[in-house]
């Protein structure tokens, strides 16, 4: 019996068991979101003539600047497209899960060790989005270079609350080395937490920083689009494409979920002390200066630079301290008494509603000015307070419960499948962690028997093994690489591919260069002929209506159904000298097309499925339809 405690007393055995649940909270699913990029850029390394060719890469701003798809290109040659994407991203999480643990462990190093676990368990596994639109998270799923930066970036954090500074900036410039922006986020806070401890660190950073001013008015590469413009076509392009570059243009949401977690890290920031305080204001100072910089000389003055470090990622620090700060406040507030307990449920609210409107943005602020009053108030009849307060987030939550799992109930119902993506995301599996953990810190109940918690190890490894990979049968099959049939179907004509409704098929599956999707348009920001060339061809291909405005709008117009190709329209746009070689369209139903397009047929080995129009639509076979070329 004394074994049994002994392990579910250990360390160890709470790490895994976080781990497990870190995984869940993270699916994979394969080349998805940015990773889709990274990817194409290391295929693209690994066939110049091929994917090499893509307009994204002739015309690229962005990929020179990383070592990262120089090791996927290595990677992808040793291990295969689809071993090595889920290893790279496996090492990825596992690194960053380290990273954070360390951080954690030292962020609250005086803090008991249940409390600490409790902070790694919400910071792992409670919403990770931070930004506008939802388009970014801390601790991603992706082949991308973000998540070994932000490992770089947490232990750079953990090295700085453990007294060692040039290791903690060190390691911020190693990550700096993958993805220069996302570096630059710790280095912040780091940063601005050294200016609290000697304001030498302030001058050395306004030195920097006018270095830096001086080589853009000498026009030195890079440098000089500090004073740069801009472009008023470009710019167009950038805004319909990426509208989450530019504050202007965030919706009342992102204010709101932003103000949820400054609150409760300046909260947090009042009960902490030495170099946990001091990191906590720093990445607080850090995030809310990033906003403005981008708001101002970004989005306001249009200077290219800004727009291009969008230095509002600096809020990724805070949104990681946010989590960990949550779980201070659920453990402490209580005891300043029932003020204190009020504070906290109306943080606690302000985290539920935090993307319903301004909620968020009128509650947190409240409930930070309480958590400062806290037992300095006096109340004669303070169990009214305590019930008000538990009256409060004990119907938000049961609101935010019944909405989230009818959602969620919906959402299995409509896809007729279960995905442990939409399980996490739908915020059910989030409620129920930071209800559960909550009143346990908040209450100060001991741990569970030793019995209970090994068992609840092992079952959270289980589901992770179980329900990591979360690819579709589809993704599965086009993860793994060319096809031999649809590439020696196409073998005839040479050159790119206009892929319809989808958007790496023609590199994985065919290792030829994408004429048009959605996914090059990410980096428009970073290439001015990009951008003005994806805006010329998505106008093209709205006119011939084989997409619609949602093709170069993803963010803000929803995915639409473009009607079966004409042949008047396709043999109109087909005319042109930079024409796509063949035109793959999904076939919705059996309706036949015209026969002078002379399609033929290629089914995949798994249907693909997509959301269109507001409704979930298969295709089982594609039309390969022959356009320019012989």
């Amino acid at each position: 019996m004394s074994q049994l405690k002994n392990l579910a007393d250990s360390r160890w055995l709470g790490w895994l068991a976080a781990f497990g649940l870190f995984l869940l909270s993270r699916p994979y699913l394969g080349i998805h979101h940015d990773g889709r990029l990274y990817v194409a850029d290391a295929l693209a390394k690994l066939d110049p003539a091929g994917v090499g060719r893509d307009l994204m890469f002739v015309h690229d701003g962005q990929f020179g600047f990383s070592l990262y798809t120089p090791m996927l290109a290595r990677l992808i040659a040793l291990l295969g497209l689809s071993g090595a994407t889920m290893a790279i991203v496996l090492v990825t999480l596992t690194l960053w899960f380290a990273a954070a643990a360390l951080m954690v462990e030292r962020f609250l190093a005086d803090r008991s060790p249940g409390l600490r676990w409790a902070a790694l368990v919400f910071l792992v596994a409670l919403p990770a989005l931070y930004g506008p639109m939802n388009v970014i998270g801390f601790g991603e799923a992706y082949a991308t270079p973000r998540g070994l930066v932000e490992a770089a970036g947490l232990a750079g954090m953990a090295a700085y609350l453990s007294g060692r500074r040039w290791l903690g900036l060190g390691l911020c410039v190693v990550g700096m080395l993958f993805h220069p922006i996302m570096g630059l986020c710790s280095a912040a806070a780091i940063g601005i937490a050294l200016c609290f401890e000697d304001r030498r660190w302030l001058w050395a950073a306004l030195v920097g920083a006018g270095v830096v001013m001086a080589a853009g008015l000498a026009h030195l590469p890079v440098a000089d689009r500090l004073i740069t413009l801009m472009d008023p076509a470009w710019r167009a392009v950038v805004e319909a494409r990426s509208p989450f570059l530019f504050p202007s243009l965030w919706p009342i949401e992102a204010w709101s979920r932003l103000a949820v977690q400054a609150c409760t890290v300046a909260g947090a920031a009042l009960l902490l002390q030495g170099a946990s305080r001091r990191l906590a204001l720093g990445a607080l100072i850090a995030g809310l200066v990033g906003v403005a910089m981008v708001a101002v000389l970004g989005d306001r003055l249009s200077l290219i630079l800004f727009l291009q470090v969008q230095s509002w990622r600096t809020l990724q620090p805070l949104a990681v301290l946010a989590l960990a700060c949550l779980a201070l406040l659920s453990a402490e507030l209580p005891r300043r008494g029932p003020v204190g307990l009020l504070g906290l449920a109306l943080i606690g609210m302000a985290w539920m509603v935090r993307d319903v409107g301004a909620f968020g943005l009128l509650v947190a602020p409240i409930g930070v000015l309480f958590a400062a009053v806290g037992d300095k108030a006096r109340f004669g009849r303070p169990d009214l307070i305590s019930a008000a307060a538990v009256g409060l987030i004990a119907t938000t939550v049961v609101a935010c419960a019944a909405l989230t799992g009818s959602g969620l109930v919906a959402e299995f119902a409509r896809t007729g499948a279960y995905s442990q993506n939409a399980f996490w995301f739908s915020d059910v599996p989030a409620l129920i962690i930071a209800v559960c953990f909550g009143v346990w810190l908040a209450r100060g109940w001991t741990s569970p028997p030793a019995i209970v918690r090994v068992l609840g190890a092992v079952v959270i490894g289980l589901l992770a093994v179980l329900l990591w990979d979360d690819r579709s049968a589809y993704v599965r099959d086009r993860d793994a690489g060319r096809d031999p049939a649809l590439v020696a179907m196409t073998a005839s004509r040479p050159g790119a591919v206009l892929w319809l409704s989808g958007d790496v098929e023609p590199w994985l599956l065919m290792g030829r260069p994408n004429w048009f999707s959605p996914v090059q348009s990410a980096g428009v920001v970073f290439s001015e002929p990009l951008a003005l060339e994806l805006w010329r061809r998505a106008g093209r291909l709205e006119k011939a209506r084989l997409m619609g405005r949602d093709s170069i709008r993803p963010l803000t117009v929803a995915a639409s159904r473009a009607p079966p190709p004409s042949l008047e329209k396709v043999r109109a746009f087909c005319a042109a000298p930079d024409a796509p070689a063949w035109i793959i369209w999904p076939r919705w139903n059996d309706q036949p097309l015209s026969p002078g397009l002379a399609a033929r047929d290629w089914t995949p080995k798994a249907s693909f499925h997509a959301d269109l129009d507001g409704r979930r639509m298969t295709a089982e076979r594609y039309a390969v339809i022959p356009c320019a070329g012989d």
